[in-house]
Formats: structure tokens, C-alpha cells, sequence
């Protein structure tokens, strides 16, 4: 099943729903890679999102009229596991900036040092597919040259009723000098609002002297 709603308009919708600041996302990270000095296994921790303009995020249809960029925080923050000799207590936070651009696009940025309302450079632009299909999400569909498939989001297995959310995906890159992060996301969404439900991102790092998988599980806070 898919959503009934136009693409652009889902974009929007998504955009929305994840910018309410009455929301918070327990974050489940897993790491993988090949290099025994990085980190690996799972990290806890929570995210939000705040916003960074003033401007209301219209959920109606995109028309030709000139609609304001919008800027939102992610913040995510938790602790990390006691591993390759650090202590207990050790905390981790990141910063992004996602942004909704006048076209209707979703890209996310890099938070400048300092000045983490101000977006630095980019990461990578959402490319947006409405898939609604749990059998898409595998590698088999992925052209695997250039793009990761996201994990099956929170709560999918879950659902009682099949019509009651559907899968959305979403993929950007990013060459960071000599590595590559490739990078997906999957939201489960309401059909008929786009509101989010739970959400996943996975980034694959390849590069000289990097090999790494990063999955990142969100599920909303009770």
C-alpha cells in the first residue's frame, strides 16, 4: 500500500510532523566495522528536533507560489557503551541541520562549529521514493554501486492493521575527501496525514582506511 498522498505534499507532511517540538526519539545506534579501534555495538540515547524558523510549515499541496526555506535542529545526545578503555559516563551529541527548501526538497547539513543555528555545508539532498512495500526496502532493490537500502523501520512488524502506515525512503550521498558515506532513511507513516511513527537511517562509510555500517532506529517516546 502506498500513501494517497501526492509525493511532494508526503515530503511535506513529513517535514512537519517530525519538526513538532513536543517530540522526542529514543535513539538505538548499532555499529559495525572493519577496524577493531572503532567503536562497535550499540549506543542509546535520545533525539529532538527544534526549530530554527519562525515560518509555518504548510501540509497542503506545493503550488507555484514562493514558499520560505525552513530550517529545523536535529539534536541527539546519549551515552556511551564502556568500550576499548573508555569510562563509564562518556557522553555523545551531534548536530544537523535539516532543511525544507522553497522547491520542496529535504536536505540535511552540517552544524557550524560555534554557531549550531547556522547551517555549515551540505550533507547530502533527500532523494524521495514512496514505497510503501516492506519487500523493497532489501539490498536486491538497491543498485548497491551507489546506494544503501535502509533497515525495515520500528514497528512495522508491529502494525495489526496493514493499512494503518506505509513505508516512505529516502537516499543522498556524500563524498567527504577520500569516503564516501552513503546514506538511507525509511519512514513509517500514516497514509492519510504523513504523520511519522517511527523512523530509520543507515550510513555506510567506505573509504581507505574505513568500512563501516551505521544503523540508527528511532521510535517516539511514550
Amino acid at each position: 500500500m502506498r500513501s494517497s498522498l501526492p509525493l511532494p505534499q508526503l515530503i511535506t507532511s513529513i517535514f512537519s510532523s517530525l519538526s513538532q517540538t513536543n517530540r522526542r526519539w529514543t535513539l538505538t545506534r548499532t555499529l559495525s566495522s572493519d577496524n577493531p579501534q572503532d567503536i562497535h555495538g550499540q549506543l542509546h540515547g535520545s533525539a529532538t528536533f527544534s526549530p530554527l524558523s519562525s515560518t509555518d510549515i504548510k501540509t497542503t499541496t506545493p503550488s507555484s507560489d514562493h514558499r520560505p526555506t525552513v530550517d529545523i535542529l536535529y539534536h541527539e545526545e546519549g551515552e556511551m557503551p564502556r568500550q576499548l578503555g573508555m569510562g563509564m559516563g562518556m557522553r555523545f551529541t551531534k548536530k544537523y541541520i535539516w532543511r525544507l527548501s522553497e522547491n520542496g526538497r529535504i536536505s540535511v547539513w552540517f552544524a557550524k562549529v560555534g554557531r549550531e543555528d547556522e547551517p555549515d555545508y551540505l550533507f547530502h539532498e533527500f532523494d524521495f521514493h514512496n514505497t510503501g512495500d516492506e519487500k523493497e526496502l532489501s539490498d536486491s532493490q538497491v543498485d548497491k554501486a551507489t546506494f544503501v537500502a535502509p533497515p525495515i523501520p520500528p514497528e512495522w512488524a508491529m502494525r495489526l492493521d496493514p493499512h494503518a502506515a506505509v513505508v516512505v525512503t529516502a537516499r543522498g550521498n556524500h563524498l567527504c575527501i577520500n569516503d564516501m558515506y552513503r546514506t538511507a532513511y525509511a519512514f513509517l507513516v500514516r497514509p492519510e496525514s504523513g504523520e511519522v511513527l517511527s523512523w530509520v537511517s543507515r550510513h555506510v562509510v567506505k573509504g581507505p582506511k574505513k568500512n563501516q555500517d551505521i544503523v540508527n532506529l528511532y521510535r517516539m517516546e511514550a
